[in-house]
């Protein structure tokens, strides 16, 4: 039996898919002001960290448990970087508007598209994997989002491991530079 506290894995990830839509679903991040620029901050941030995550956990427990793992698992590893690396541009404070919403829908599309593609996986791995695994995995994942950088990544290595090295660095320089700049606070409490 697991600890009431703990939650799954696939449960960590899927309340992810849940918040990150819904701050997708919305337009007011396409306007210049301050409240949007934090708005798309907070969805880049959110959105490196998930993928981060499961590039760690989940997709090493998709290669190890499910059959052709390691095809599926290569498979969504190159569409969630495709989706990082769309997200650099959001970063540039000098978007167009015509440009931002291109982004944005190619994002919002993206990521509608990965939800898609892991509700069978997390099926999978819930009907192979004990719950306890699964509990075991769901921590993991919640401290590796907290640790992950909360920039698109300049470099993600393909193994696991090296991963989480590189990802613990970038994190913490991530980190660092958030808090100085107060990137992701509420604008409404920094000023």
């Amino acid at each position: 039996m697991t600890d009431s506290q703990t939650q799954s894995m696939t449960d960590a990830l899927r309340s992810d898919h849940h918040a990150i839509a819904g701050w997708l679903a919305g337009d007011g991040a396409l306007s210049h002001t301050d409240e949007a620029t934090a708005d798309r901050e907070l969805v880049v941030m959110n959105l490196v960290r998930h993928f981060v995550a499961e590039e760690e956990y989940l997709y090493p427990e998709v290669r190890d448990v499910l059959d052709h793992g390691d095809a599926i698992a290569e498979a969504h590893l190159t569409a969630d970087r495709a989706i990082e690396a769309k997200l650099r541009k959001l970063e540039d404070p000098d978007l167009s508007a015509v440009v931002l919403a291109a982004v944005w829908t190619d994002v919002r599309s993206g990521f509608a598209a990965h939800i898609e593609r892991q509700d069978p996986i997390f099926a999978a791995l819930e009907s192979a994997c004990s719950p306890e695994r699964l509990a075991h995995l769901g921590d993991e994942v919640a401290g590796a989002e907290q640790l992950a950088p909360t920039r698109p990544r300049s470099i993600a290595p393909s193994s696991p491991e090296l991963n989480k090295v590189a990802s613990l660095v970038e994190g913490f320089v991530d980190h660092v530079r958030d808090h100085y700049t107060h990137r992701g606070d509420d604008p409404d409490l920094t000023r």
